[in-house]
């Protein structure tokens, strides 16, 4: 008994593909038939019994279209389907895209020219005759006088605030000093006497070569008195400062220099 199969039904669902009709203008040969002569193999029945397998159908890779020359798509193959046009047709596209945008900025801008130029050409006024038989050419009519503008008063300079008075401090109401020293060859000091009298001080110093006696104070000393010292006859000349502070703080100093005689 025969093992063969009868042929099934084609069914669409389950991804089975009819036989397709044979095409001359295709690349498709025809069956030839078998000669024995030539060496050729019949085709073996497939025999389950025999573990072979039935050949399977392997997917057939998409062919890949020829790139279009010229722009044109290949002869013999289906038209383009909606795909971009190819790059000298999307240039001229381009440029006749951009080319009608100019056209339409110029259009735009000579309207907009020729509006200006007849609303500017209508406002000109119109000079209408006079009609009064009293004026004659010759006479024109002066323009109304202006008063001439008052100038205005300049504006006062801002006045400066006086300065401040400067700060109170001590005086000496009277001041008294020699100017030179009695020395002997007996006698290696001479005694000096300075007198003063002060307004506003609370207190005093007497000081030795210095400018400044309460700096360098040799003593404090009343703000009004009569006051003795010892010039040393060693020394050729020497100057000596007595100076006044009041309650705030401020200073008056007053220097003498004595030389020896």
């Amino acid at each position: 008994m025969s093992q063969d199969l009868p042929t099934e039904p084609v069914n669409p669902r389950n991804a089975d593909v009819p036989t397709e009709p044979f095409d001359p203008r295709s690349a498709d040969a025809p069956t030839e038939r078998l000669d024995a002569g030539s060496g050729d193999a019949r085709t073996e029945r497939l025999s389950p019994d025999s573990g072979d397998a039935p050949t399977r159908k392997f997917p057939q890779a998409p062919v890949a279209a020829e790139p279009p020359v010229n722009g044109l798509p290949p002869t013999g193959g289906p038209p383009p389907s909606g795909g971009p046009p190819s790059g000298p047709s999307r240039n001229r596209r381009n440029s006749l895209i951009l080319l009608s945008i100019l056209a339409g900025i110029l259009l735009i801008a000579i309207i907009i020219v020729l509006t200006l130029l007849f609303s500017r050409g209508g406002d000109e006024p119109v000079v209408v005759p006079s009609s009064s038989p009293s004026a004659s050419p010759s006479e024109s009519v002066a323009p109304p006088s202006e008063a001439p503008e008052e100038s205005a008063p300049p504006e006062p300079e801002p006045s400066q605030a006086p300065p401040p008075p400067p700060p109170a401090a001590p005086t000496f109401a009277t001041f008294s000093a020699p100017t030179s020293a009695n020395c002997t060859s007996a006698n290696p000091t001479s005694q000096i006497t300075f007198s003063w009298s002060s307004a506003d001080a609370t207190t005093a110093w007497f000081g030795v070569h210095t400018n400044n006696a309460k700096a360098a104070p040799y003593e404090e000393v009343p703000t009004t008195t009569t006051y003795t010292f010892d010039y040393q006859c060693s020394n050729e000349s020497e100057f000596y400062t007595v100076t006044l502070e009041d309650a705030s703080g401020n200073l008056t100093h007053k220097t003498a220099t004595i030389a020896k005689n």
